[in-house]
């Protein structure tokens, strides 16, 4: 008690509250009044950790000085009727009111401030919004319909480029495709202000390119254009027709925007086996079908053969050969898998010199420093590509995949969610949000979403994969082994659901093993399969086994340790050797003294 009277006779608490009333006064009108002025973020930064600096030492400061009529003086050389006079405590009480109400009149202002700026902002998400439907395949002979869809395509990827708009993606855009919905009902249900229409005429020497552009809302007609060019310039016509369309929608483009549309010219040959790739190609494990993806392959290979300097397929062909490496070429293969890292590498580098503006070239080259375990730059290129194209869904993924893989889960969840917003009819993209939610840990919700997705394609597997994993981390192993043995049916693999039917995990995992893997030859086996089986039994010598042959083999793959599912090693000191081994350690410290560069 004799502590706290000597705090009350020092007026130590008082005027530390009367402190904390005037910082936080300060920091609101700073954080007003230092954005009408264009300052840097430090500046606000600085005066925060200024004043959590200064507190302590206020602090000690109303501990060992007292005010007095005669000025500061030491509180030990002033008697206690001197301490306590009613001067002082009047002031202090004066001071703490005084701030307080400058401090609610701030909140009141900031709030309704905020308020009105998150409806405005809202607002104009919503009337910059724009979802560009498949046009019509008007040839002759109807047999163009791959153009007409691949240059809508290409028109949103254009627009894409532009931060002012939000694009609806093209899988929820042209599931509307031969359906007779009306322009209101699709700006409803994808949640759009704007809808492009359009349609296709090629001849030998000239495409016509028809356009119209409609507020989904009143049905008010924006744009209605007829873009007539040569053959050979119809890539560029292309980028023309997408930059008149952001113009209509948003007057207030900036000029980096226009800047990144595609200049250089193409191929229109070149294009169209490019178009036909990008319809068989799918970026990663999920929903990937190896046949679709030799056939992507065959395309962006004629695609170069015919535009030698046509950088996205060079980008594209790289990202094909990455995922026909890591996923589609059986483990036997040695040959072919080390000749496609090897094609993949060349081509990612070469997609870049060709143009250092292409998304999709960073892309590549972010997958490049991925496999060669340089996680740092591979960040660095994955953030790149998508700055250089800020609505693209492939962009958005691949960073989001890598930041959930590499610890930074809020950010790859914010990710998700805006690739959601610009497709939300596409069960791909809920897939990708429960892959992240699973690595942020958040199984609870993990698990809610799978069975809401799962009620939307019944058939996919992808929900189960994230449903059996969550399951598994929260300890509850029979829920874990129906949904795993779900997941196998779906994907087609009957013998392995059956065995896990009975919901004996354990049981199930280890016929599994058996029955598909031991006959195999160790240099036939996945690896990263073989250690995720062994993660569901939580067996720790044959888990490390194949997470050796991932350093040995240098499968970046390796970086999947991160994930719950390993949760079980990671006090034993292998599990140490294998993280600094592969460069996670390193990345993981870079990742440290970057955030320690901030003092908040």
């Amino acid at each position: 008690m004799k502590f706290f009277d000597e705090l009350k006779r020092r007026n130590v608490v008082k005027e530390t509250l009367a402190y904390l009333v005037v910082a936080w006064v300060l920091l609101q009108v700073a954080s007003i009044m230092l954005p009408i002025f264009d300052a840097p973020d430090w500046v606000l930064k600085t005066i925060t950790f200024t004043l959590i600096v200064g507190l302590p030492i206020w602090i000690f400061f109303s501990w060992t000085y007292q005010v007095t009529t005669e000025g500061f003086k030491k509180t030990s050389k002033i008697s206690e009727e001197q301490s306590t006079n009613k001067a002082t405590y009047k002031r202090l009480n004066i001071i703490i009111i005084i701030a307080l109400c400058i401090a609610i009149t701030i909140a009141v202002f900031d709030l309704q401030r905020t308020s009105a700026h998150n409806n405005s902002a809202n607002d104009l998400a919503l009337n910059n919004s724009i979802a560009v439907l498949p046009f019509t395949d008007m040839s002759p002979n109807k047999d163009q319909e791959y153009l007409s869809d691949g240059i809508a395509d290409y028109i949103l990827n254009q627009l894409c480029k532009f931060p002012e708009l939000t694009v609806i993606a093209s899988t929820s855009a042209f599931s509307f495709k031969d359906k007779d919905v009306d322009i209101k009902t699709i700006g409803n249900e994808l949640d759009v202000n704007n809808i492009l229409e359009g349609s296709v005429l090629k001849n030998e020497t000239e495409i016509i390119i028809m356009v119209r552009l409609t507020n989904a809302k009143n049905g008010t007609i924006l744009l209605s254009e007829s873009y007539t060019d040569n053959i050979k310039n119809y890539v560029g016509l292309q980028s023309r027709i997408a930059l008149d369309i952001a113009k209509k929608i948003e007057s207030k483009l900036s000029n980096r925007s226009e800047q990144l549309l595609d200049s250089k010219k193409i191929d229109p040959i070149a294009f169209e086996s490019f178009l036909k790739g990008r319809s068989h190609f799918v970026n990663g494990p999920l929903n990937m079908i190896p046949g679709e993806m030799f056939t992507a392959k065959k395309y962006f290979e004629a695609a170069i053969v015919q535009d030698s300097t046509f950088s996205e397929a060079h980008a594209y062909l790289a990202l094909a050969y990455f995922n026909l490496a890591d996923w589609a070429l059986p483990r036997i293969e040695k040959a072919q898998i080390a000749n496609a890292l090897d094609s993949a590498k060349h081509l990612s580098i070469k997609a870049v010199l060709l143009d250092s503006l292409n998304s999709g070239a960073h892309l590549a080259m972010g997958s490049y420093y991925f496999h060669q375990f340089q996680w740092i730059e591979a960040e660095k290129e994955k953030r790149k590509a998508v700055t250089l194209n800020p609505g693209g869904l492939d962009e958005k993924f691949s960073l989001a995949s890598f930041l959930g893989l590499f610890g930074q889960t809020d950010e790859a969840l914010k990710l998700d969610k805006e690739a959601i917003r610009i497709d939300p009819l596409d069960v791909k993209s809920k897939g990708y949000y429960l892959r992240d939610l699973y690595r942020a840990r958040k199984f609870d919700e993990a698990i809610r979403i799978s069975y809401i997705v799962h009620n939307e394609k019944p058939n996919n597997p992808a929900p189960y994969q994230f449903l059996y994993l969550s399951y598994f981390a929260k300890k509850q192993y029979k829920e874990t082994a129906f949904a795993l043995a779900k997941f196998f049916e779906l994907s087609g693999d009957s013998i392995n659901s059956s065995f896990l039917k009975s919901g004996d995990l354990k049981s199930g995992i280890i016929k599994i093993i058996q029955h598909k893997y031991d006959p195999l030859p160790i240099e036939q086996k996945s690896p990263s399969l073989m250690a995720w089986m062994y993660t569901l039994l939580e067996e720790k010598d044959s888990t490390f086994k194949y997470l050796n042959l991932h350093i040995k083999k240098g499968l970046p793959q390796i970086s999947y340790i991160s994930q719950p599912n390993f949760d079980f090693l990671r006090n034993d000191p292998r599990y140490i050797e294998i993280y600094e081994a592969s460069g996670l350690k390193a990345y993981h410290n870079y990742k440290l003294k970057e955030q320690s560069k901030d003092p908040l």
